[in-house]
């Protein structure tokens, strides 16, 4: 189970690392409007929508890597009195609404996502980019967000020293 566990950790810092990226070609672009629009007078149609495309991307493809890390938003003002057995089950209870949510959200945007694959679905805008790839990112994501939950909870009760790592601060 741990080697399930470490394979699921891995993969989600790998897409994670990987969707970080896009923060790179999201400047360069951005930049690139940029001097078009205010050195050549010259706006493009393609930025805008582009790098809202490459956010899209960023933010799904990292969420599983930021369940991993600890890096979601809590409210551990309501843990910091609890034991450290008691707060592992608050972790635990917060892990599996995260999996109902990401298992129905997993549900909704895979019919969304077949959908726009079967139609090359595009913006509605004069310069319509396929969108496509962005829909079919969003169950991926949910997948992994869920993945990374399941394997969260197994570590909480297999090796509780890897538990939720809060900023990575170990939670045991």
């Amino acid at each position: 189970m741990r080697q399930l566990c470490d394979a699921i950790d891995r993969l989600n810092d790998w897409v994670g690392s990987l969707a970080a990226l896009l923060i790179l070609p999201s400047l360069l672009i951005t930049m690139i409007e940029v001097v078009a629009r205010y050195a050549f007078n010259s706006p493009t149609v393609w930025v805008n929508e582009s790098v809202q495309i490459l956010f899209g991307f960023y933010f799904l493809l990292g969420g599983g890597y930021t369940l991993l890390h600890g890096g979601h938003v809590r409210v551990d003002l309501l843990l910091l009195g609890l034991k450290p057995r008691a707060r592992r089950r608050a972790d635990v209870i917060g892990l599996v609404v995260t999996i109902f949510y990401f298992a129905v959200l997993l549900w909704f945007t895979g019919d969304q996502a077949i959908d726009a694959i079967a139609s090359r679905e595009r913006a509605e805008s004069p310069w319509a980019p396929y969108i496509f790839p962005v829909l079919t990112a969003a169950p991926v994501a949910a997948a992994l967000m869920l993945l990374q939950a399941v394997a969260l909870i197994v570590r909480a009760y297999v090796d509780p020293t890897h538990a939720i790592k809060p900023d990575n601060d170990v939670v045991g």
